[in-house]
């Protein structure tokens, strides 16, 4: 710990010679961007308050611009904010915003001989396919000798001074917090390094502070004093890179990524006054396992037949399983076949989820060389998973088929025989029946004649 003690001078003296070192000469670098405020009004209240965006540029060396805009015109700095915009302006995306300290007030190493003030700008440099963010903190500078420096006395220290649409104004870049994933899609079982770096234009005490935010599931992973370097948290399953903590990386690795690791992450480097953030998104994608029960199928006309497609261990849930009838090798559209039921979704120990397709059908001579694909689209997939089943359906046999028919007329011509029977029958039954009656009745009128 003594030791510690000793060497922090000499560390500091050695950064800040380095930063001296790297100074260079401003190169000529134009970024366009948007200067974003939030307007209060009577409304505020009700609606909140209202945002407006105005045409800047952020400018570096000796170039002018012409155009109706603000001009935020870089000063020589240890920091070079274009150093994470090495790419065609179209890549990226530029946001300028006032900074406010909220009335707190730390004495910062001033580089040049500028007059400081207390008002902060930062300019958040993304690209917008999601391969780093950079966030910079400005610190509004006035010439001394300057006219504006002048009129401006009495108010260069108010943050929320009017600024015109053309104004022209003088920064300096103190410090910047940046990361290279913004954006992880990543598999399960994979270690994660999720990037996180800044740098400050002096030595001085920082903290850092990891936290993890999903569906309502918060927790900090990580958090470091650097006034007394000390590690006050450190979550289970997250490593630092201790060794590299001071020099500017506050990165962390995330041992053997499982669905619950994804969400949200925030890196805070909290330099005082400044709070510089970035936040990163953990996307987990599980390709899934597509399988068919049969590669090929031989049936004779008239068989019913039950096909199924396995789709097992994706992640996440969302999935389209479709079932299509392509007939023979030539270039006709396949048809999308709609007799198809799914089983409910499976969920499996790890998180991720099967479900199996099921499409059933009657073979007929139409369907012979036809061929039933089972295509699966998943988010985690460039292109669909398609598996393949093969159908040959034979005729059923001339001599089998009049055996059938002969059975089948032979049945008929029985039936019809025992049903005549039966209805003779039954009208011999009637007519016997109605001939009784008839006898009964007359005994009854010679039996009443022979009283009389």
């Amino acid at each position: 710990m003594h030791l510690k003690i000793f060497l922090r001078p000499l560390w500091m003296l050695a950064a800040a010679i380095v930063q001296a070192q790297n100074r260079h000469t401003v190169q000529n670098r134009k970024l366009e961007c948007m200067f974003v405020e939030e307007k209060q009004s009577e409304e505020t209240q009700i609606f909140g308050p209202t945002t407006i965006k105005r045409k800047a540029f952020l400018l570096s060396g000796d170039l002018n611009i012409n155009e109706k805009a603000i001009i935020f015109k870089l000063q020589a700095s240890s920091l070079d904010v274009f150093q994470y915009v090495d790419e065609k302006p179209d890549n990226l995306g530029c946001e300028i915003s006032r900074y406010s300290t909220h009335g707190i007030h730390v004495p910062w190493t001033h580089q040049g001989k500028e007059t400081i003030t207390d008002v902060w700008f930062t300019v958040t440099v993304r690209n917008l396919k999601s391969s780093f963010t950079a966030t910079s903190f400005m610190r509004k500078i006035e010439a001394p000798d300057s006219q504006q420096a002048e009129n401006n006395e009495a108010k260069a220290d108010e943050e929320d001074s009017a600024i015109g649409d053309t104004d022209t104004l003088l920064v300096q870049v103190s410090y910047v917090v940046h990361t290279s994933t913004p954006l992880t899609k990543t598999k399960l079982k994979q270690d994660l390094v999720l990037d996180c770096g800044y740098k400050i234009d002096h030595s001085t005490d920082f903290n850092i502070d990891w936290r993890y935010q999903h569906k309502g599931i918060k927790k900090k992973l990580f958090s470091y004093n650097g006034r007394h370097e000390q590690v006050e948290h450190l979550e289970k399953g997250v490593e630092v890179f201790m060794d590299r903590i001071r020099t500017g990386n506050a990165s962390i690795r995330i041992r053997n990524i499982d669905v619950q690791d994804e969400g949200s992450y925030t890196c805070s480097v909290y330099v005082p006054p400044l709070f510089g953030i970035q936040t990163l998104e953990v996307e987990v994608l599980e390709s899934p396992i597509v399988s068919v029960d049969l590669d090929s199928l031989s049936l004779k006309e008239g068989d019913e037949q039950k096909l199924a497609c396995e789709s097992g261990r994706f992640y996440p849930l969302d999935v389209t399983v479709k079932w299509l009838r392509q007939q023979g090798e030539g270039h006709m559209l396949p048809v999308y076949m709609t007799n198809v039921v799914f089983s409910p979704h499976r969920r499996n120990k790890d998180g991720t989820y099967n479900i199996t397709s099921f499409f059933r059908f009657i073979a007929s001579l139409r369907d012979n060389d036809v061929t039933y694909m089972c295509r699966v689209e998943h988010i985690s997939l460039a292109k669909p998973i398609k598996r393949y089943i093969h159908v040959k359906v034979e005729a059923q046999p001339q001599i089998l088929l009049f055996i059938l028919g002969s059975i089948t007329i032979l049945v008929v011509c029985i039936f019809l025989v025992i049903l005549l029977i039966q209805i003779k029958k039954v009208t011999s039954y009637l007519f016997l029946c109605s001939h009784r009656k008839k006898q009964e009745e007359a005994l009854l009128i010679i039996g009443k004649e022979d009283s009389v």
